[in-house]
């Protein structure tokens, strides 16, 4: 099912990190962020990155790199990862 909210014809790097940004502001309750941001530092707990973690998944269909999300931590390292497992998943090399 296509997620409406992913933009469409958009690369996967563009539409992942769309959505991991979109769920990242939505789980720390934010209006903006960037890619340097810390989920943790930014007020997240594992509650939340769980939450996140399971929207993202849903939306992008694919397995999140949860190592991602407590070894870097920040929004530009799990949108890129993220973008990385899509692009696997739809069989594109970005």
């Amino acid at each position: 099912m296509q997620d409406k909210h992913i933009p469409v014809g958009g690369n996967v790097v563009d539409r992942a990190t769309a959505v991991v940004t979109e769920e990242w502001c939505r789980a720390l309750d934010l209006t903006e962020s960037s890619p340097e941001d810390d989920f943790f530092q930014e007020g997240g707990n594992s509650l939340l990155i769980a939450t996140m973690i399971d929207r993202v998944e849903q939306r992008l269909g694919i397995e999140f790199p949860v190592e991602v999300a407590f070894i870097d931590g920040t929004l530009g390292a799990m949108a890129e990862a993220c973008a990385e497992r899509l692009a696997t998943a739809e069989g594109t090399a970005e």
